[in-house]
């Protein structure tokens, strides 16, 4: 092959790639031109045409929306935008956190009476109950356990001897005599001179230990739980004397007996009521004794806590003896501290007219009743621990709030299941359905009420 024919046939190979790069050239120049032309329409029509050439645009998006977000993602963007609030929402909920860890620790704790710096007791707790009662030993048992000296008021020589039985050295008997007063209205008990002495003057446990000064934390008034029942003529007057005066006037004397003493030396101690709340809450028939009591005694509780709330020393400070009514349930406190109950059998003491008249309904009643009075079998109860630790906690100084603000105690303190739900059912819900509750306006025979009323009030 020629030289001649070599370049020909190089010639002919170029052509293509020359073609390929004047038509790029032509087409980019052509673009350029028609996007500028483009342009200057556009900017032409929206100098004149303005609400055509946007609206058409708003329509273009309308057609093709963007894609949705996910939650994920807004959420991210509203915390870059709004960085300032994040840092506050993040705070507020992590201090609220951190609050409610802390208070239920505190509720975790145990429960323990604090001592003197020699390591001896110097908390007094006073019981006034009887000895005879369930609940009365059971509470001193578990004060003595938890670091206090308990002193139990008696009026007999046999409770005396059951208080020491118990062979606890910190459980006392305190031989109170009502009838014996002092020579002033706020003069000390004759009685009270031994407690009086514990926490007004330094005690030594023993020669060459550091001496220390008691602190009488509070009085527990707990009168007897059991009370008479039955319609209101069958009860005698001999019954309705003796509950007004030992569940009654006694806990009023006694109260005003251990004044001096709370209020001496102005620590942080309380004045704790405990009675029975389910009858008087719902009004009970045939429960007119339980119900005037409790009734009376509440009211008591709440006149004092108001005066003392009122009461002002001569330095200005104010008095710090709290009132906290506790309101019972149903409580098992124990197979140990069960007392077997036989109810119905008052009824054979009435005469016959008055066994006719009032012994269906009577005995239909007891069957309807919310609280345990057939046994403790016959409703469940909460645990002793519950009141153990609401006594507990009534006893100890309240903690302060997160502002450092002193607290006071609460005024009211429901104990045992029930004591809050009937309390609320006796005071919103219409007396007519209560009455239809505790079974008014029709007499069950005995035979078939007790698994239907047990199961209404469990519903309930």
């Amino acid at each position: 092959m020629t030289s001649d024919d070599q370049f020909f046939l190089d010639f002919l190979s170029s052509i293509p790639h020359d073609v390929k790069r004047y038509s790029t050239e032509v087409a980019e120049a052509i673009d350029r031109h028609v996007d500028y032309a483009a342009t200057v329409v556009k900017d032409t029509l929206t100098v004149y045409f303005p609400s055509i050439v946007y609206g058409s645009a708003r329509d273009a998006r309308l057609l093709h929306p963007p894609k949705p977000r996910s939650v994920p993602e807004r959420v991210y963007d509203w915390i870059l935008r709004n960085r300032a609030w994040t840092a506050a929402i993040v705070a507020f909920f992590g201090t609220g956190g951190v609050l409610l860890l802390g208070s239920r620790a505190f509720d975790q704790k145990k429960r323990r009476a604090r001592r003197a710096g020699n390591g001896a007791r110097k908390e007094i707790v006073v019981i006034a109950g009887s000895p005879h009662e369930p609940m009365t030993r059971a509470i001193a048992e578990d004060l003595e356990r938890r670091g206090f000296i308990v002193y139990v008021v008696v009026q007999t020589v046999e409770e005396e001897h059951i208080i020491q039985t118990q062979n606890r050295s910190d459980i006392r008997a305190l031989h109170l005599d009502l009838t014996t007063t002092p020579t002033t209205p706020s003069g000390i008990h004759p009685a009270l001179h031994g407690i009086y002495s514990l926490i007004s003057q330094p005690q030594s446990p023993a020669p060459g230990i550091q001496p220390h000064t008691c602190h009488l934390s509070g009085l527990i008034i707990l009168p007897s739980l059991n009370y008479p029942t039955g319609p209101v003529p069958t009860i005698p007057a001999s019954s309705w004397a003796d509950t007004v005066n030992t569940r009654l006037l006694s806990p009023i004397l006694i109260t005003q007996m251990f004044m001096p003493l709370l209020t001496h030396r102005n620590h942080s101690n309380a004045i704790l009521f405990l009675y029975p709340s389910i009858s008087s809450s719902l009004s009970a028939p045939y429960a007119g004794p339980e119900v005037a009591v409790t009734r009376a005694l509440s009211g008591f509780a709440t006149s004092l806590r108001q005066e003392l709330r009122l009461l002002q020393f001569s330095n200005g400070t104010p008095c710090n003896t709290d009132v906290v009514e506790m309101r019972l349930g149903n409580l098992d406190l124990g197979s140990q501290y069960r007392v077997s109950q036989v109810t119905g059998t008052e009824i054979l003491a009435w005469s016959p007219q008055q066994r006719a008249l009032y012994g269906p309904s009577y005995m239909s009643s007891i069957e309807q009743r919310p609280v345990a009075s057939n046994g403790p079998s016959a409703i469940r109860g909460s645990p002793g621990r519950a009141l153990y630790h609401a006594v507990f906690d009534s006893l100890t100084p309240p903690q302060k709030s997160i502002f450092g603000k002193k607290k006071r105690r609460k005024a009211v303190v429901f104990v045992g299941r029930g004591s809050r739900s009937y309390g609320i059912i006796g005071y919103w819900i219409p007396a007519s359905i209560v009455g239809l509750m505790l079974g008014n306006g029709h007499a069950l025979s005995t035979s078939d009420s007790g698994a239907s009323s047990e199961t209404g009030w469990e519903r309930v």
